[in-house]
């Protein structure tokens, strides 16, 4: 593969620069998604509805953030809060769980602040065999309660027929969800809110690269949410001495972006976690957007 990649600490990353980027087709973005895991395009894209446009131009359809508002049909603003936010994939602990993830860096922040990504390849290949067995032997468990118009908004992101939240009823969420033996539902009338359990193998095999990946959310953030429980199916909490070698292994393969203005960054949202430092500068302005292949 000939497309330019730099090495930006313990990963690769290919980077298309400008000039390159008119060129690029979907099916060689998905080629070079699939063996570097994350695609940088520098200084390619100037505004949200252009965004917007590439995403869902090389995307079958989009998701969401429910608790985010959309901007130019696709791109959604990056706005929780300030603090550092732990290594996750987008929306992987729900059923609504995208293939790619994508961000559009507006305005870079001129210190720290920036977005994390980890290659969650690396990451399989370094933990222990107990820790790696007990992953592959035990399926994750995320479980929490979510407000009336959260669950309300995604279903009319993904009905065809229905836009108002207040038309929306719990059989429209069932109906999206499906007979999907890995989503468990339960709606509370007193308060409009649902209380779903979702599980999922901690180790994924991508689409796009094929191999297995350590991708998911165990390490990640609940900003706009209730902070979910997380367990084996079995009711079995994640061991201590586990989550521990998680933090540690996983640090050692995290790197910042390096934001510079006008970049968008595809990520392998089933093998690369993301994640972000704390922000200190508030200039940065980053927006992001989901979808599948």
């Amino acid at each position: 593969m000939n497309t330019p990649a730099y090495r930006c600490e313990s990963s690769d990353i290919s980077i298309i620069e400008a000039h390159h980027f008119a060129s690029l087709g979907k099916s060689e973005l998905y080629e070079l998604l699939g063996h570097y895991g994350v695609v940088l395009l520098r200084n390619c894209i100037h505004n949200t509805e252009d965004f917007s446009s590439y995403v869902r131009q090389n995307s079958s359809r989009l998701s969401l953030d429910p608790a985010r508002i959309m901007v130019g049909g696709a791109a959604q603003l990056v706005d929780a809060g300030r603090q550092e936010i732990g290594l996750h994939c987008e929306n992987g602990n729900s059923p609504f769980w995208p293939d790619i993830t994508w961000f559009y860096c507006q305005e870079a922040p001129r210190k720290g602040s920036q977005t994390t990504l980890c290659d969650g390849e690396k990451v399989l290949a370094k933990l222990s065999s107990v820790c790696r067995t007990f992953f592959e032997q035990n399926p994750i468990r995320y479980s929490r309660a979510v407000a009336g118009e959260k669950w309300r908004r995604l279903v009319c992101h993904y009905s065809s027929t229905l836009s108002d939240t207040a038309a929306v009823s719990i059989n429209d969420l069932m109906l999206i969800v499906g007979n999907d033996p890995q989503t468990v539902i339960t709606f509370n009338p007193d308060d409009d809110s649902i209380h779903y359990a979702f599980s999922t193998s901690a180790i994924l095999v991508s689409q796009f690269s094929q191999r297995p990946a350590f991708a998911n959310s165990i390490l990640g953030p609940s900003f706009n949410y209730e902070v979910p429980v997380i367990d084996t199916v079995s009711g079995q909490p994640i061991p201590a001495e586990f989550l521990a070698e998680i933090a540690t292994v996983s640090a050692q393969y995290t790197y910042p972006v390096g934001w510079h203005d006008h970049d968008m960054v595809m990520i392998d949202n089933r093998r690369v976690m993301h994640g972000r430092e704390a922000i200190v500068d508030e200039r940065r302005r980053i927006f992001n957007a989901l979808s599948y292949r």
